[in-house]
């Protein structure tokens, strides 16, 4: 199931927005924000695969890019309150757009989300997923994993929850083991 997080000041058109999502199957947990008060905390809390956010408050309250704070994972559309020109990139929606528009670019999203998802649910552990995995069993926080490997303590969170999710195991200690038996780590890197 795709999370969803819709952030969008206007009541209408969050109603409008949610009447559509929830026309397909593969919706899952949606949540709702009116402002961008609280974005970085809703991010890392749903970890969703698609923001749905109005241009106008696309920054976090610490005026921070939002990029910052997106999921490297997570596919973002952009809703504009103008009309948009003839060619417009398909992860823009405008106000103006009609419901069949509207339907049709969110329907292509949802399909490549659940394309992706599928790839990555059947995988074994991605090359990034193994390092990410090798520092964790080394006693390394997110935040130093982050500065080491140069990215965000987001994105090393959203790695963890992939490897927690695809290995199903839920503590460090499990995930050092694993390191060990399959040869990510071995007992003399630990200290």
């Amino acid at each position: 199931m795709i999370r969803i997080l819709v952030a969008e000041q206007s009541y209408l058109l969050r109603k409008g927005l949610m009447h559509i999502l929830r026309q397909f199957p593969e919706t899952g947990e949606i949540e709702i924000l009116g402002s961008n008060l609280g974005i970085e905390e809703v991010i890392q809390h749903l970890d969703p695969d698609l923001l749905i956010i109005n241009s106008s408050i696309a920054t976090t309250s610490n005026d921070k890019p939002l990029s910052d704070v997106i999921p490297e994972h997570c596919k973002v559309l952009h809703i504009i309150n103008t009309a948009l020109p003839h060619g417009a990139p398909d992860n823009q929606l405008s106000i103006y757009d009609s419901k069949v528009a509207l339907m049709e670019k969110i329907s292509n999203t949802l399909k490549s989300i659940s394309e992706t998802k599928s790839v990555q649910e059947s995988e074994e552990l991605t090359p990034r997923e193994k390092l990410i995995l090798k520092h964790v069993a080394l006693g390394k926080t997110n935040k130093e994993i982050g500065s080491e490997l140069f990215i965000s303590t987001h994105t090393v969170i959203s790695h963890r929850k992939n490897i927690t999710r695809k290995l199903d195991i839920k503590s460090v200690s499990g995930l050092t083991v694993y390191a060990i038996l399959n040869g990510i780590i071995s007992m003399d890197d630990i200290s």
